[in-house]
């Protein structure tokens, strides 16, 4: 069985990050176990800049699924914002992302993360980047 993960922005930039080889190895290392890594199209979007000088960041991104955001979202996610009491719509939808995934979420921001996850009740592996 293959593990599943979603990538927020804060997993995106230590991937980019030349300064921590181990992030990308990370990456790397869930790539050879098979892993399904799900980025949702918005978080990809807070990250991407220069595609020609982030090298590193578009490799690893060819390696993932874009998951887009379109109009079947925008109703579970001001949902969850509401019943999170946070107000961060990409961060909600990492966090519904990974419940519809059954995925371990890879961030920077466990705190809100774990908040919104709490508020769907579910418990899912938060990993730092």
């Amino acid at each position: 069985m293959s593990e599943n993960y979603v990538y927020d922005s804060g997993a995106l930039i230590a991937i980019e990050d030349q300064r921590s080889p181990g992030r990308l190895e990370r990456h790397r290392t869930r790539l050879l176990r098979s892993a399904n890594i799900l980025v949702p199209a918005v978080v990809a979007a807070q990250v991407v800049r220069n595609p020609a000088r982030q090298a590193r960041l578009m490799h690893a991104l060819v390696a993932c699924e874009l998951v887009p955001f379109d109009a079947r979202h925008h109703l579970p996610v001001g949902r969850l914002l509401a019943a999170a009491g946070t107000s961060d719509v990409v961060d909600a939808f990492v966090a519904l992302t990974a419940a519809w995934a059954d995925a371990a979420v890879v961030t920077s921001d466990p705190a809100d993360i774990g908040q919104l996850l709490g508020a769907l009740g579910v418990d899912l592996a938060v990993l730092p980047p």
